[in-house]
């Protein structure tokens, strides 16, 4: 083994100077305390013990960390307690021998045989204390010492002192050793934010309690004493010193040999490679911190906290990380765009899980801080046309195969002095096309036409009722924090919506995605699989199956499925087999840049996955260079990403099969979906 050189071999105790009488208050006490307890039916006893506080709730329920997983219900995400704290209840039978057998050689060798409290400790604590003046020698009970942990607290007075022997007394008679002494070691303080035996062992270790060796149990046995004195992590030479005399007490209690303990002894501990200091780490942060805050918004932020939950979340951890490096890669790549951020979200449309969510691509860049991916909402430049055109066919007044004059046009609000005059993104017009090639090449003029014709409200409307309603902003706040609202009047919005002239955000655009992915279902996302308590074992939440609530004539969503996944449709901007498809796949895909290349986006489908993809810079008034639309920025990111996840996830090459009461029929050539009294 290791030898630490500076480690002492001999412990020289080094005392605390106590008041010259301590000797006499313990005397005194026990007296007071031993005669009435034993006389409990004396009148002064039992006014006495009517003031103490109920001793059967030494039994309650301790703050502790509550624990986020993954999906898998293996993979840690985040450990929430408040800080300077952590804690988690491990039953007696979960923590070996070493430590148990530790705690009780130095801090209570007669805790198996002793009624709560030791006399013997008592005499022979208050005769030394006379001999040295000094505090040497300690005289509380485990028992003891759990009741000021749990009852009565610490103050430096008789009376405590009194009222903490009497409940022990109590609590001795109701409660086995075994039950004492198991709330005791999940309540004593290891310092370090470490209560208790679990959290002392995984911080200061790595391990669980079971699994700590000798040299390990015997080191954390002697912090209990002095949490500051003996903190290997402050006072190295006097964490030495104490875990000595902790394995001279086992040797003393024939539980372990010399040898052992020489072993143990000179075994290295020294931190940073043997012994470590607090963390905690949050994997996946942004996706940590939306779950947080809805634990906190159902159950509070105490419970959250300090209730020793155990939450099961809908997190894919292979596909969390896949989304993380995607993201986070791309961006790096296009810094010479000037675009510093990117976020990403992706959902099982079958059930609403939020699979994956990335809320930033660089923690450092400016914005990192914030999960881009639910907060604020961004200009969706031409994603926003999947609502358009889902609400044109749903209308009945256009069809995929419409045919839209793609040709300048200036357009004037009735009532307005304002006009507004839509441009392509090349700056040409491209003659007519039909319906789903305007859709597919992204051309704004005719997106702005059709929206005309079924109406700017129409297109509102369906934003809404697919999960995206669209944002407006009026003004900022106190401290400059713009104010954004989803319920305006539906006439309060202007012809830009198409275009992306009202924010969305990445988990609204997936929502939105979704519904066409369900054929025509919306299911509410959500993060939480369930919900467990630990102090009494039972699930306290459950996310219910939904079964979906139907948003979309399944008819008009395979329309835009069929328009969507055509790369035909998207040939004449973006060319065949571009990063809009997918090898040996269909995929249904649409994409968005705003006019000041602010925004970029990607928002795709296949019947099991939904990702909806962002990239820019956090401050919207930073803008990306010339030309940086979402082809290059948004585009590789969600491409590599669905690639990578469909193969993670074993997903075969898979579509939807036609609904019932659509029209097939061929139509300049290609086939064609129709409504009933719209076919071509």
């Amino acid at each position: 083994m290791r030898r630490r050189a500076s480690a002492s071999q001999v412990l020289e105790p080094g005392f605390k100077v106590s008041r010259p009488a301590s000797w006499l208050l313990r005397v005194f006490a026990l007296v007071a305390i031993a005669v009435p307890s034993l006389l409990v039916t004396s009148p002064g006893y039992v006014a006495f013990a009517d003031k103490l506080p109920d001793p059967d709730a030494v039994t309650s329920a301790t703050p502790e960390d509550t624990l986020i997983y993954a999906a898998d219900n293996t993979t840690l995400l985040a450990d929430l307690h408040p800080p300077g704290y952590q804690a988690y209840f491990e039953p007696l039978s979960q923590m070996g021998s070493l430590l148990p057998a530790a705690v009780i050689s130095i801090e209570d060798r007669n805790f198996y045989s002793e009624p709560g409290i030791d006399p013997q400790g008592i005499v022979r604590a208050s005769i030394v204390d006379l001999r040295t003046h000094s505090n040497a020698e300690g005289a509380s009970t485990i028992t003891q010492q759990l009741v000021k942990l749990r009852l009565v607290g610490n103050d430096a007075t008789l009376d405590r002192k009194m009222r903490e022997a009497l409940l022990a007394f109590q609590i001795e008679r109701k409660y086995t050793k075994d039950q004492i002494l198991e709330w005791y070691l999940n309540s004593v303080f290891f310092a370090n934010t470490a209560w208790g035996t679990a959290a002392a062992s995984k911080i200061y270790f790595h391990t669980t309690t079971s699994k700590l060796d000798l040299a390990q149990a015997s080191m954390l046995a002697g912090i209990i004493r002095g949490p500051t004195i003996y903190n290997p992590l402050v006072n190295w030479t006097s964490a030495k010193q104490r875990q000595k005399t902790v394995l001279d007490a086992m040797i003393r209690d024939g539980k372990i040999t010399a040898a052992d303990a020489a072993k143990a002894f000179v075994e290295d501990l020294s931190p940073p490679a043997h012994m470590f200091m607090p963390s905690n780490q949050a994997v996946a942060p942004s996706f940590v911190r939306y779950v947080t805050s809805i634990l906190i918004n159902q159950f509070g932020a105490e419970a959250t906290y300090s209730g020793g939950m155990r939450v099961v979340t809908t997190l894919n951890p292979r596909l969390q990380d896949l989304a993380q490096r995607d993201v986070s890669q791309n961006i790096a790549k296009l810094r010479y765009r000037n675009v510093t951020q990117g976020a990403l979200v992706s959902l099982d449309p079958t059930t609403g899980a939020i699979i994956a969510m990335v809320g930033s691509a660089n923690p450092n860049a400016y914005g990192g801080q914030y999960n881009l991916a639910v907060w604020p909402p961004r200009n969706p430049g031409s994603s926003m046309k999947i609502y358009t055109y889902t609400a044109a066919i749903a209308s009945k007044k256009f069809t995929m195969t419409t045919p839209i004059r793609d040709s300048r046009f200036t357009y004037r609000e009735p009532g307005s002095t304002e006009s507004y005059t839509p441009r392509n993104y090349d700056g040409k017009t491209h003659g007519t096309c039909q319906l789903q090639a305007c859709m597919g090449n992204s051309l704004n003029i005719p997106a702005v036409k059709v929206e005309l014709g079924v109406g700017v409200a129409s297109v509102v409307q369906m934003a809404r009722a697919m999960g995206a309603p669209p944002y407006q902003q009026h003004g900022v706040d106190a401290y400059g924090n713009p104010l954004f609202t989803t319920n305006d009047p539906l006439n309060s919005y202007g012809a830009s919506l198409t275009l992306g002239g009202y924010g969305e955000t990445p988990l609204q655009m997936a929502i939105g995605a979704s519904v066409l992915a369900t054929q025509g279902l919306l299911r509410q996302p959500y993060a939480i699989n369930m919900v467990k308590s630990t102090s009494t074992g039972q699930v306290i939440y459950s996310h219910p199956a939904d079964p979906g609530k139907r948003v979309l004539d399944a008819r008009v969503a395979y329309i835009m499925q069929m328009i969507m996944s055509n790369d035909n449709n998207r040939a004449m901007i973006f060319g065949h087999n571009s990063l809009l498809t997918l090898p040996g796949r269909k995929v249904a895909v649409k994409t968005g840049t705003s006019d000041s290349f602010a925004d970029a986006w990607t928002v795709g489908f296949t019947p099991h996955i939904v990702t909806a993809v962002w990239g820019g810079n956090a401050d919207w008034r930073m803008k990306m260079t010339k030309n940086s639309d979402s082809y290059y920025i948004a585009a590789p990111m969600w491409h590599r990403f669905m690639q990578d996840a469909l193969g993670a996830l074993h997903l075969p090459n898979e579509w939807y099969s036609q609904p019932a009461g659509l029209i097939t029929a061929k139509c300049h050539g290609q086939t064609a979906w129709y409504l009933p009294g719209t076919h071509c």
